[in-house]
């Protein structure tokens, strides 16, 4: 025994104490290692849902500007009145009218006397929804004010969006 702790020459041992320092020292590592790879998740999902909402807010607006804008007639709401439901004429007479409305947060799009089909999906609720018609002269054409609330359903990682925007009949 060549050393002071008695071990055999040219090996070395760790004390207890030196273990449990390693120990907390790599348990530290690992747990801020876990904490990041959560945060991370919890990032891309919060990602996802913002995109969903994005990609439904996106989708209504491009909607309803082709219908708008395809607009020969509109119906309802009448010229300085507010509604929740747009109804509007188009060339296309077999399918008038078009009627857009929302039921149960969902957007909806009935042409003639058609089923509804959503324009939102299930991972999203419209908690509003409005339009105002304006007519600013007689040469000029109608211009329909549409207003909506586009929100995850989801409560854990809320995201949302509004839109706010004018469209005028073509």
């Amino acid at each position: 025994m060549d050393n002071q702790k008695g071990l055999p020459a040219g090996t070395t041992g760790f004390t207890l104490i030196e273990m449990l320092i390693y120990a907390a020292i790599f348990m530290i590592i690992a747990g801020s290692m876990t904490l990041f790879a959560v945060a991370m998740l919890r990032s891309g999902e919060q990602a996802d849902y913002q995109v969903e909402v994005s990609d439904n807010t996106r989708f209504l607006i491009q909607k309803m500007e082709r219908i708008i804008q395809g607009a020969t007639a509109i119906n309802s709401p009448a010229v300085g009145g507010t509604s929740s439901t747009l109804s509007v004429n188009t060339a296309s007479t077999s399918a008038n009218p078009f009627v857009v409305d929302r039921a149960n947060g969902v957007v909806r799009l009935t042409m003639a006397s058609g089923a509804s089909v959503p324009l939102t999906n299930s991972f999203v609720t419209v908690s509003s929804l409005s339009f105002r018609t304006y007519s600013y002269g007689s040469s000029t054409k109608n211009t329909i004010r549409f207003r909506a609330k586009v929100d995850s359903v989801d409560p854990v990682h809320p995201a949302s969006s509004s839109i706010d925007i004018f469209i005028s009949v073509q």
